[in-house]
């Protein structure tokens, strides 16, 4: 008589693995030493960023050393314009973060400088004011727009005058330019505004 038993299914073997078998006890252990080093390898780099960063009392001491400018208010516009002029020329010399530097120009305010900054202190939230919104503020105090204008247009009709030597009208004419970095800042324009102020056109 046929022996119709089917053959036993053969067992599945040790090495197969299910697609729905979870990862192993030690594949998971290399994968947490994994995020483990990537961790500690951010965590060094901004330490190190940090570190690279230098600190307000270093920045101080660095500034203080430069011997900058004190200024005390009064009514002169153009006072205050250089004032802020060496301060940034300071700032950039010695690479300073924006984060500092009101900190340091401020602390150079005297007399009734000292009293309008102090009063801004107590108005705005000065803690966070970068470098270009102090500059509007004392600006608008100290060197007022109608300022600005006027020097804008006395270097725009500037001339050499009778008793003014080339040199002199150079000089004038490069005091001025900041006034019109439009023009300083172009080449053609620049030189031709400056042989229109001439008394002798150059050839």
């Amino acid at each position: 008589m046929d022996d119709d038993r089917r053959p036993p299914s053969p067992e599945p073997s040790e090495r197969s693995v299910s697609p729905d078998t979870p990862r192993s006890a030690a594949g998971q252990a290399g994968l947490a030493g994994v995020y483990q080093l990537m961790a500690q390898v951010l965590q060094q780099q901004q330490m190190m960023q940090l570190a690279a960063m230098p600190s307000a009392d270093s920045c101080y001491e660095r500034f203080r050393r430069l011997n900058p400018p004190t200024f005390e208010g009064g009514s002169d516009p153009m006072a205050a314009e250089t004032w802020i002029r060496e301060i940034e020329k300071m700032f950039r010399a010695l690479h300073f973060p924006d984060e500092v530097t009101v900190r340091l120009a401020t602390s150079m305010l005297t007399g009734n400088a000292e009293y309008w900054w102090t009063a801004m202190e107590t108005a705005y939230a000065v803690d966070r004011l970068t470098w270009r919104d102090f500059k509007g503020m004392f600006y608008n105090q100290y060197f007022p727009d109608s300022v600005h204008l006027a020097k804008q247009n006395e270097f725009l009709t500037l001339t050499q005058t009778d008793q003014m030597s080339v040199l002199e009208y150079a000089n004038k004419f490069n005091e001025l330019g900041r006034f019109c970095p439009q023009f300083m800042e172009d080449e053609r324009s620049k030189v031709n505004r400056f042989e229109q102020g001439l008394r002798l056109r150059l050839t």
